[in-house]
């Protein structure tokens, strides 16, 4: 193999990032250390990264391999779905992934789990994926996220979508562009889900009507009905992995945290790409079974847990070691992002109507679409974050994200300071890109995170525990 990972004649970058990731199959189920170090020389050093991040300490090793297998698997279903008949339709990190598992002849895509996929595997990351998308002249006020994500299909050769959909306009416009754009360049049909910043009752029965008018303008283009008893499948296997979200959720809540950190990137990946199917049920299962382990075993990486942090916008998902790892080895605990906070309806599985109905609230509800497409981005932003934080015992916040997002770019003091006042928990302000390392490098972000910690959270406990002990004489 090429140690370089070169792009390769015919192959555009979802396919290549899918070749190289093909070498899991290669490693055995139960990894040694020296089975890690060998995997980690084998690949150049940008996917060092990836591979330690995913495979160096011993509690993640597993889940992450079992994960990386089955989602290599969809990928593929993905890639071979127009050979059997089926289309291919590519969807936003805003939208939940059921909706097209539903249909028999539908086959979704993520363009951010594609960005993602090539970010963390391809030789140069999402960068000259990023590159020619500013060498066609596209502003640079776009998310790199979805940029990188659809940017390979443009170059071509390769893998093309058959229709391409967003919800996102109001909650992430730089998606809903980049979406639309290749649209028109791709020369293929969108399909568009709107949102009222109504949050009454109104609002949200004038959103079911339009979940309820996509759904026919999908059955119309595809030729086939989305039928209730496949409706129920999925929905069934949907609400499984819900059950173990909720187990999960709880699970985060002990001190010190038995889940690992990159369970979260984990969790994301499954939300956007694989919830629905039985994939995502299995991955949870796990998940939920070696933090139960670890919780009874009082297992924890570092020595101790110094800092509970709460993300209050998006990982950094570019260097999965550099982020993930590195803060659980300084014991730093990782409790979750925005796309982390889901609210999930009773469902009643009794008829299409009452599923479709449940279906329309997550939707309405779904990370960043519930925030910023809210009546009040900063107000509903906030809210979310508060309750997210106190539930699962925070001890600070830290905000970071996309150079393109100016929804939250334009709350962030107003959010930091409203946080500070109504929890008492500081927010670390950092600027930088979830997948472009140009912004601000890993080893920069690691140095802001460990001033913070060291010098406002430990400080804070420190003071917090005086106080206490004074009370308490």
């Amino acid at each position: 193999m090429d140690k370089g990972f070169v792009m390769r004649e015919g192959e555009n970058g979802f396919e290549r990032a899918m070749g190289i990731l093909e070498m899991i199959y290669k490693l055995p189920d139960s990894l040694s250390e020296e089975d890690v170090e060998a995997a980690k020389n084998f690949v150049f050093p940008e996917l060092q990264q990836t591979v330690i991040g995913l495979l160096e300490l011993p509690a993640d090793r597993e889940l992450e391999l079992f994960f990386f297998r089955l989602l290599l698997g969809v990928l593929k279903e993905a890639q071979n779905a127009q050979a059997e008949g089926k289309k291919l339709v590519f969807i936003p990190f805003t939208f939940p992934p059921e909706i097209f598992y539903s249909f028999d002849n539908i086959f979704p895509i993520c363009t951010e789990i594609v960005g993602g996929l090539i970010t963390n595997i391809c030789y140069g990351q999402g960068e000259r994926f990023w590159d020619y998308a500013m060498g066609m002249g596209l502003p640079d006020s776009l998310c790199s996220a979805n940029t990188i994500g659809t940017m390979p299909f443009f170059m071509g050769p390769g893998l093309k979508a058959d229709a391409i959909v967003y919800n996102s306009a109001g909650s992430c416009n730089p998606n809903a562009k980049i979406h639309a754009f290749a649209s028109d360049y791709l020369g293929i049909p969108q399909f568009l889900l709107e949102k009222p910043v109504d949050e009454s009752p109104r609002g949200r029965e004038l959103f079911r009507q339009y979940l309820k008018r996509f759904i026919k303008e999908l059955e119309e283009w595809s030729g086939s009905e989305m039928r209730e008893e496949r409706l129920r499948e999925v929905m069934k296997k949907s609400y499984q992995a819900v059950e173990l979200y909720n187990e999960f959720w709880e699970l985060k809540k002990a001190r010190p945290c038995p889940v690992p950190n990159i369970f979260s990137m984990t969790l994301l990946v499954l939300r956007s790409q694989l919830w629905g199917r039985q994939e995502a049920v299995d991955v949870m299962q796990k998940m939920v079974d070696m933090s139960k382990e670890r919780l009874r075993k009082g297992e924890y990486t570092a020595s101790e847990e110094l800092a509970r942090v709460y993300i209050t916008y998006i990982y950094w998902l570019f260097d999965f070691y550099g982020y993930f790892t590195w803060m659980e080895k300084e014991g730093i605990t990782i409790l979750g992002d925005i796309l982390a906070i889901h609210y999930f309806p009773e469902m009643d599985f009794s008829s299409k109507e009452s599923m479709l109905e449940g279906l329309a609230d997550i939707t309405f509800d779904y990370p960043m679409t519930r925030q910023m497409g809210g009546e009040s981005i900063s107000m509903r932003w906030l809210d979310d974050i508060i309750y997210a934080a106190q539930d699962l015992g925070a001890d600070a916040c830290i905000f970071g994200g996309v150079h393109a997002c100016k929804h939250t770019l334009g709350t962030a003091a107003y959010f930091r300071r409203e946080m500070m006042k109504r929890t008492g928990l500081a927010t670390l302000m950092l600027t930088g890109d979830v997948f472009d390392k140009r912004h601000t490098p890993m080893e920069m972000l690691q140095e802001e995170v460990k001033t913070f910690v060291d010098q406002v959270v430990a400080r804070k406990k420190s003071q917090d525990k005086k106080k206490a002990k004074t009370a308490g004489e």
